[in-house]
């Protein structure tokens, strides 16, 4: 979902109707990171030119058989690093900045294969003309090969921790157990519905960016930790792998 009241911030709306937002990555940050990834490619083009000339005898004919190699190992560069590294580059990374989907997910395949090929256009007349001018366009600064795979490019903000989340939370969590007390009272509280929030995030969370991910159990965990009357007993997604096994132990 997009939120018209940021013009930086990109809003996304879970499934769960937990919202979650991206910083958008600048132009200035996107045009340095194009420029270290360019300086990279330059150089091995280069190295690569030099050996095939030296070796082969170069006719017309095939001096477009190696710029269509040339075009080629530079998409190939950015997928391969996109999906090795999660919608980074090395200058992506060296920027702070990252592809992603526009639901929130990692960078896929086909997302990555699509921006990149179109890259071609961006590219023209040269060095991301019309690239830049569509960003400058476009709210969310996205050039033509975003638009079409459904990606933006964002900031890429620092791991967030456990602890990191429960100094800007109240009440804090802390462990929920006493003596003689079952280590999750209370289960019955719950609904088919909530544990079924939890079971779709469960599954779903291997594919998720990791950040979304811990922001996202976290977020579950409170929303049950309240409804259930007791604080989180330890780590956010193990209390709901644990409200999960348990209750179906219950309900069998």
């Amino acid at each position: 979902m997009l939120d018209n009241r940021y013009n930086d911030r990109y809003i996304v709306d879970t499934p769960e109707h937990i919202e979650f937002g991206y910083d958008i990555a600048g132009i200035g940050s996107r045009f340095l990171a194009a420029v270290l990834d360019s300086i990279i490619i330059g150089l091995i083009i280069t190295f690569i030119s030099i050996v095939a000339v030296n070796i082969f005898e170069v006719s017309r004919f095939g001096v477009w058989i190696i710029l269509s190699a040339l075009w080629l190992f530079v998409i190939t560069y950015y997928i391969l690093f996109e999906r090795l590294w999660t919608g980074q580059t090395p200058g992506k990374r060296a920027l702070g900045i990252r592809v992603v989907q526009e639901q929130g997910h990692p960078v896929s395949q086909a997302g990555s294969v699509i921006r990149n090929f179109i890259r071609l256009v961006d590219f023209l007349p040269f060095f991301y003309g019309i690239g830049v001018i569509t960003m400058f366009v476009d709210r969310r600064i996205r050039r033509l090969g975003d638009l079409a795979a459904g990606t933006l490019v964002v900031q890429d903000r620092a791991p967030v921790t456990l602890e990191s989340l429960l100094q800007s939370q109240t009440p804090v969590f802390k462990q929920a157990q006493g003596p003689g007390q079952p280590l999750l009272p209370n289960l019955q509280a719950l609904t088919p519905a909530d544990i079924s929030v939890v079971h779709d995030f469960l599954q779903q969370r291997l594919s998720l960016y990791p950040q979304r991910r811990q922001y996202l159990a976290h977020q579950l965990a409170y929303v049950l930790f309240t409804r259930l009357g007791y604080s989180v007993p330890g780590h956010p997604e193990q209390f709901l792998e644990q409200v999960a096994a348990q209750y179906a132990q219950i309900n069998q």
